[in-house]
């Protein structure tokens, strides 16, 4: 894992409890990962006036009273020689008061270094530098189902992997995962910075071979940088095999007319000739032939145009399988990974 002092914050690991109170909308936007939400937005916290919940007008740190509630109850399993840290988007007003209020009953608590604009450049920051310091090796295959498949063997066995998709919350080239159910920008940034964070910069790190987008969120520079020249391993299968995982991991594969207008919207524009081939497989009902095209003369090609620089790249031994169904698939990866010294590592 990359040292604190690496990217100059505050360890986030360390605390036991971060706690974000700024706005519901601020939080879904973007947080420190693994920060629970509390809304202050109504606490009144020491000022004149009618208290509007269960706190009282005297400043936090001396009042007698009970912790608001959500408060209390996020602190409840907290031990008070745990570390807690608070944060939020009022240059510290809302987050020094609570930390007062906390500390006066016992709990160590932080309030985020230089505050939310600090975070935001800090995590800017660490995604131009991180990405350039992880050695990364890609999985070369045109469709993102086929590389997520092959990550997770490699996770399952103790590998490092890098996973993109899951933190952008859509897999590469998925054709029927709304964009909708992405983070924000904002969120996907703390969340692979989090990931890379947790990275061994020792040991080769395993990732898809990914685009400069992913659905409506952007890969830092960096790291379409690092990508770019990192060493590629081919996916290697028959046709056959591939079609029938495709069949399993993409639900438009079931609808010839939707997966046609939706394969036609990424990459260029298929030729009229190729586009009545397709649709007359439709009409005769002749599926695999219909996937086995779409896969093999579109998809493909187009996966090849884009990575035209690979011949300029560090080419990985290929990786050959005969089948992309979990248990013969972790057996292969194992096979391949296990070489003589100057193999795929």
């Amino acid at each position: 894992m990359f040292h604190p002092h690496a990217i100059e914050i505050q360890d986030f690991p360390h605390y036991r409890l971060l706690i974000d109170l700024r706005s519901a909308a601020a939080y879904e936007n973007d947080h420190i990962p693994g920060a629970v939400h509390l809304d202050a937005g109504d606490w009144s916290l020491g000022g004149g006036g009618e208290r509007s919940d269960s706190l009282s007008t005297r400043p936090l740190e001396r009042s007698t009273h009970a912790l608001p509630p959500a408060l209390a109850s996020a602190v409840a399993s907290v031990r008070l020689d745990q570390a807690l840290l608070v944060y939020d988007d009022q240059g510290g007003r809302v987050s020094s008061e609570v930390a007062r209020a906390l500390r006066w009953r016992g709990w160590s608590v932080d309030v985020l270094l230089g505050g939310w604009i600090n975070y935001r450049r800090w995590v800017l920051s660490g995604l131009e530098v991180l990405p350039r310091l992880v050695p990364f090796r890609v999985i070369g295959s045109a469709l993102g189902s086929e590389t997520s498949r092959v990550l997770a063997a490699l996770r399952q066995l103790g590998h490092q992997v890098l996973d993109l998709e899951g933190l952008a919350g859509v897999p590469r080239n998925a054709l029927s995962v709304p964009v909708g159910d992405q983070p924000a920008q904002a969120l996907f940034d703390s969340r692979l910075l989090q990931a890379l964070r947790d990275l061994d910069p020792r040991v080769p790190v395993w990732v898809d071979d990914m685009g400069a987008r992913l659905g409506s969120l952007a890969l830092p520079g960096a790291l379409r940088d690092a990508l770019a020249i990192a060493p590629v391993c081919p996916l290697q299968a028959d046709l056959a095999v591939r079609v029938g995982a495709w069949v399993e991991d993409e639900p438009l594969c079931g609808d010839a007319d939707a997966l046609i207008r939706a394969v036609t919207t990424r990459g260029r524009m298929p030729s009229p000739d190729l586009l009545a081939r397709w649709h007359d497989l439709t009409l005769r009902g002749d599926r695999v032939a219909l996937l086995s095209s779409l896969l093999q003369e579109h998809v493909d090609v187009c996966y090849q145009e884009d990575r035209m620089n690979f011949s300029q790249r560090q080419v990985l031994p290929p990786l050959q399988v005969d089948s992309l169904a979990v248990p013969a698939l972790t057996e292969a990866v194992h096979r391949w990974m296990s070489p003589p010294v100057d193999g795929p590592m």
